[in-house]
């Protein structure tokens, strides 16, 4: 008897549904996020930073250009899909030190969430595109193994989605105290879509999905044992206004 008796074999065109849905889903939440929120900010008397709408539209592109690549290898455009993954990784070379910079500039100018402190505001997102950093990475070296690559990729764009249920209207009515226990529970939620996919058509969970749940799992206690250490503290209380303070 072999340790998965009775498992089906991983497969491309099994996973396509699954994967053209997730894509769809993830940019949905970002779209339910970030643009109500983003609308209410470029229409309010003091707008927003030249800097801010660099980094959403970049972040926007990139999420867009997740969605058509799973559409493209849906649909057997391979050889496209393969061409604008050099698209996707100009992108995310530009998106993660640009979030990672505007983190730092929001912090700067006092735009700090009511819901976050500045060092877990720093934390939560600096840690996040690190990690999204490397599971992109990793997901990159894997690309000719496409059960890894997607998978990996998938798990990345979920770490991401944070900061954009934490701005759904749905979620702030259950009140301030709320909003992190809420984001951080469908985060999980989330994380946890791809490993029972796995579960329902395969019948064991694939070894990328198996890593890329436990990583958004791990990183939620992480962001507040990081906003709690001593050089987040010394360095953010080196960012905060002195009216924020």
């Amino acid at each position: 008897m072999t340790k998965h008796e009775g498992a089906l074999r991983f497969s491309s065109e099994r996973d396509r549904p699954f994967m053209a849905m997730i894509s769809v889903v993830l940019a949905a939440v970002f779209v339910a996020g970030f643009g109500p929120s983003y609308a209410r900010n470029v229409t309010s008397p003091e707008g927003l930073p030249l800097w801010v709408h660099i980094h959403g539209l970049v972040m926007a592109a990139w999420v867009l250009l997740f969605v058509v690549q799973g559409v493209l290898i849906r649909s057997g455009a391979r050889a496209l899909h393969q061409r604008l993954g050099l698209l996707s990784i100009a992108l995310v070379a530009i998106m993660v030190p640009l979030g990672s910079a505007t983190n730092v500039l929001c912090i700067a100018r006092g735009a700090i969430p009511p819901f976050f402190t500045p060092a877990e505001l720093f934390a939560t997102d600096q840690l996040d595109l690190l990690v999204f950093a490397a599971l992109y990475a990793w997901a990159l070296i894997l690309r000719r193994t496409p059960a890894w690559h997607k998978r990996l990729l998938v798990s990345a764009l979920v770490l991401l989605t944070y900061p954009a249920i934490a701005r759904m209207g749905l979620v702030r009515q259950f009140g301030i105290d709320m909003i992190v226990p809420i984001s951080v529970s469908l985060v999980l939620v989330l994380a946890l879509l791809g490993p029972l996919h796995d579960l329902v058509r395969y019948r064991r969970v694939h070894p990328a999905f198996a890593w890329g749940a436990a990583i958004v799992f791990l990183a939620q206690p992480a962001h507040g044992l990081l906003a709690a250490s001593a050089p987040v503290q010394a360095l953010v209380a080196g960012l905060v206004p002195p009216q924020s303070t």
